[in-house]
């Protein structure tokens, strides 16, 4: 796997994972303990930050002039 393969593919997975999430929302809300929604809720939302956090470190690391770590 080349290095630009190897982003594609990371990228790809994180916008997988970030729609899986989405999916996962209604289920989470209908669910009677309020703690544990909350607590789930707060969760995916800082995994989605955090598969942002990567999607935005490949842009700034993996641009034209840039060399791939």
């Amino acid at each position: 796997m080349t290095p630009e393969e190897a982003v594609t593919k990371i990228k790809a997975t994180c916008d997988d994972i970030s729609k899986a999430t989405l999916q996962i929302n209604p289920a989470i809300r209908a669910l009677d303990n309020e703690a544990l929604r909350d607590e789930l809720l707060q969760t995916v939302y800082r995994l989605t930050i955090e598969l942002e956090t990567i999607k935005k470190a490949l842009r700034k690391k993996s641009g034209p002039d840039r060399q791939l770590l």
